[in-house]
C-alpha cells in the first residue's frame, strides 16, 4: 500500500524515529521505525509512553511480551514444541544540555521461560543497559546492547522467522559494546566495537527511489572456536535490497561467513555462502503475507537436527502477520523442504 511504501522510503528520516529525544535511544535499538519490515533481526518498535517531559529532561517507558514458539515435525528433537515466553519492561531518559547535545540513558529487563514441551526453565536478565549522547553527528551509546550488526545481519530477509540469517553472536548483541549510528537525508551508517571479543562491525542502508539497499561487515578476532590459548577469527558479509511497489515488497539477499575452525570438520575454515529471494504482500492495513526461497552452501559437513550431515540446504518459507490492534500482533511462518525438516512458527507480539 502507498502508506507503507512512503513509510519505508522515509525510514532514514530522523524526525520519524521518535516522539521525543528520550525515545531516540529506544528507536536506535531497531535502527528506525520501519526497519523491522526490511530486516528479520531488527526489533519491532515499542509503544512508548512519556513519563517525564520538560524543557531539559524527557523520559519514555514501554512494556511488552513475546509468547509462542516452534512446532517441530519428524525427529528434530526430543519434543514437539520448542516454546519461549518472554516479558519485558524498559525505559529511556534524555537530558538536553544544549539544543544540539543530549545525554542518554536507558535499559530493559526481561523475564522468560523456555524449553521443549513440559521441560521449561525460567530466567530473568537485563537485556539492555546503555548510556550515551546524541549530537548532530549521530547517536553514540555504550553498554549492554544490540548494535549495528544485529540490525543489518538480517537486512533483505523479509520472512516472518525462518529466512536466511547470517550469525555473528560475538559482535551483534554483547555486554560491553560501543555503538554509533548516523542518519542522513536518505541513508544511515553505523559502526560498533566490542572489546571482549575484539570485534567490530559497520553497517547501514541507503534509499534510491523505491529501493532500499543495506548490509553489514563484521570482523571478529575471537570467534566461535576461540580458546584461552588460541584466537580463531570470523568474518561475515551481508548485503540485501528491498524494492517497495505499492502493496508489494520484493527482496534479495546475499551473505558469506568465513569462520576459522578448530579442525573438527576436517577444514581449516568453515565457509557458508547463501542467498535468498522473497516477496511480501500487504493484503490489508493489518494483514501481511510473505514467502521466501533460501539456499546455503557449506564447505564442511553440517549436522542436521536429525543427526545426519549435509553440505547444501534449500528451503522455502511462507508466513503471515496480523495486527489486531496497536497492542497485539499474531505471527506465523512455515519452513519446508529443508534438510532440518519442517517447522511451524507461532507467536503473539504484545505491546502494552
Amino acid at each position: 500500500m502507498k502508506k507503507l511504501a512512503i513509510a519505508i522510503a522515509m525510514i532514514l528520516s530522523a524526525p520519524a524515529l521518535a516522539e521525543s529525544d528520550a525515545a531516540t535511544i529506544s528507536a536506535e535499538q531497531s535502527s528506525a521505525a520501519n526497519i523491522s519490515e526490511l530486516s528479520s533481526t531488527a526489533d519491532k518498535p515499542n509503544n512508548l509512553y512519556d513519563f517525564i517531559e520538560n524543557d531539559k529532561l524527557s523520559g519514555v517507558a514501554y512494556a511488552g511480551a513475546e509468547l509462542g514458539g516452534n512446532v517441530l515435525f519428524d525427529d528434530q528433537a526430543d519434543g514437539n514444541f520448542d516454546q519461549t515466553y518472554m516479558f519485558k519492561v524498559g525505559a529511556d531518559l534524555s537530558y538536553s544540555v544544549t539544543d544540539s547535545f543530549s545525554i542518554l540513558m536507558g535499559g530493559e529487563a526481561r523475564y522468560a521461560w523456555s524449553g521443549l514441551d513440559t521441560k521449561v526453565e525460567a530466567t530473568n536478565y537485563v537485556d539492555r543497559f546503555v548510556f550515551g549522547t546524541k549530537t548532530v553527528a549521530g547517536v553514540t551509546t555504550f553498554g549492554k546492547q544490540c548494535g549495528i550488526a544485529d540490525v543489518y545481519l538480517g537486512f533483505g530477509d523479509i520472512s516472518k522467522e525462518y529466512g536466511l540469517g547470517a550469525e555473528a553472536d560475538e559482535a551483534a548483541c554483547t555486554d560491553e559494546q560501543l555503538n554509533h549510528h548516523y542518519f542522513g537525508e536518505n541513508f544511515d551508517i553505523g559502526a560498533a566495537w566490542e572489546h571482549t571479543n575484539d570485534a567490530w562491525a559497520v553497517g547501514g542502508s541507503a534509499t534510491v527511489g523505491p529501493v532500499v539497499i543495506g548490509g553489514t561487515y563484521v570482523d571478529i578476532a575471537k570467534g566461535e572456536y576461540s580458546t584461552d590459548a588460541i584466537d580463531r577469527s570470523e568474518k561475515v558479509y551481508t548485503i540485501g535490497a528491498v524494492a517497495v511497489f505499492d502493496k508489494f515488497n520484493f527482496a534479495a539477499k546475499y551473505d558469506f561467513a568465513d569462520v576459522e575452525s578448530d579442525g573438527t570438520n576436517a577444514v581449516n575454515n568453515e565457509e557458508t555462502e547463501g542467498y535468498a529471494l522473497g516477496i511480501a504482500y500487504q493484503a490489508t492495513m493489518n494483514l501481511s503475507i510473505s514467502s521466501t526461497y533460501n539456499s546455503e552452501n557449506y564447505n564442511f559437513d553440517k549436522e542436521s537436527n536429525k543427526g545426519g550431515t549435509f553440505d547444501k540446504d534449500d528451503w522455502f518459507t511462507i508466513g503471515a502477520s496480523y495486527r489486531l490492534n496497536e497492542h497485539l500482533e499474531l505471527v506465523t511462518d512455515y519452513k519446508f523442504t529443508s534438510e532440518d525438516d519442517d517447522k511451524l512458527f507461532l507467536r503473539a507480539n504484545v505491546n502494552i
